[in-house]
């Protein structure tokens, strides 16, 4: 009879096996000898009295009843991550890290050049930013927070519309006198683009839906980083859609009249128990308040030209936040 810690180990290594596929993926993926792997989940079966797994020349497959087990495991292991979760919550209260995962442009341009402001206000308090257009998986117990531009649909994981991300078509000077500016849909037809493509969102069948063509290869470059699709567009090389709110920090680009323009919308998400972390809920209430509508017009949900946030943002108080995000300083 296998002893509780023995049983724990092959049910780790069924849970391995299943996300890999095979016991020479698992075995990778958890620093274990192939052989070690094999038979833990072994020895497993052996003591229910059943397979978990087919064997197949294409990989393991679970059976009928290695699909129960593995249901019950991941109940298992969902328990042991809330347990951990209270243990920070419990051991270090008001002190220690928050973990962040936020998409790659929001985290580069507009939250980690402000973080300062919260350690300023928290000092015994860091935070551990992942910008990553990644959707963060906050099933995990190492994510605290997440800012992403697509909703959750998990049930135990709650969110919170923060605003609005308008993104318009923008090019650089020297772009615009090398090749001219579009006036109309129908000029974009004959120029080039650097579009934006990651597993949250895709702005090229945008404009191919708009002109009512394909674009030629050689008319478009596609770049996955936020930050290499800005520079990008930048030195010259293309068209581009940027976020309104790049033109409240500064970016070197002039916005294009053409009324092409697309909107999503930002989602903080957070773990049911968030609240009951102090260094979490400071956290969770000063990410609500960098996308502040009232202060920060481009995150509003209605549409804010670029050429009226300097009026809005000297009248409400905002400019002088804004001078520590100014890509212009």
């Amino acid at each position: 009879m296998l002893t509780d810690d023995e049983v724990l180990a092959g049910l780790q290594g069924v849970m391995k096996t299943a996300k890999d596929g095979s016991f020479r993926g698992a075995m990778r993926s958890a620093g274990k000898g192939f052989r070690t792997l094999q038979k833990q989940v072994k020895s497993l079966e052996e003591e229910l009295g059943f397979l978990i797994f087919h064997r197949t020349r294409d990989g393991l497959f679970p059976t009928q009843e290695g699909r129960l087990i593995i249901a019950k495991t991941k109940a298992i292991e969902t328990i042991i991550e809330d347990i951990r979760r209270l243990g920070k919550s419990l051991g270090s209260g008001d002190e220690g890290e928050v973990s962040v995962a936020v998409t790659e442009g929001l985290g580069t341009f507009w939250i980690s050049p402000r973080i300062h402001s919260f350690t300023e206000q928290h000092n015994n308090i860091s935070i551990r930013l992942n910008p990553s257009m990644a959707l963060a998986d906050m099933r995990r117990f190492d994510i605290d927070l997440a800012l992403q531009v697509v909703e959750p649909i998990l049930p135990d994981i709650k969110r919170v519309r923060v605003g609005t991300l308008h993104l318009m078509l923008a090019a650089a000077p020297s772009y615009i006198e090398q090749y001219g500016e579009p006036k109309t849909v129908q000029d974009l037809s004959d120029h080039k683009f650097v579009f934006h493509t990651n597993p949250q969102s895709s702005d090229r069948f945008l404009i191919e839906d708009m002109i009512g063509h394909k674009l030629a290869q050689s008319q478009y470059i596609i770049m996955r980083n936020s930050s290499a699709h800005y520079a990008t567009i930048e030195h010259g090389l293309g068209i581009g859609f940027i976020p309104t709110y790049g033109f409240g920090i500064g970016v070197k680009l002039k916005p294009l009249q053409i009324p092409v323009r697309f909107t999503v919308e930002i989602w903080l998400c957070f773990h049911s128990d968030s609240r009951s972390i102090p260094r979490v809920a400071k956290a969770l209430d000063w990410f609500v308040a960098a996308f502040d509508p009232r202060l920060f017009p481009w995150f509003r949900r209605e549409f804010v030209h670029p050429k009226d946030f300097d009026e809005i943002t000297n009248t409400n108080g905002a400019a002088d936040i804004l001078k520590s995000v100014n890509l212009r300083r």
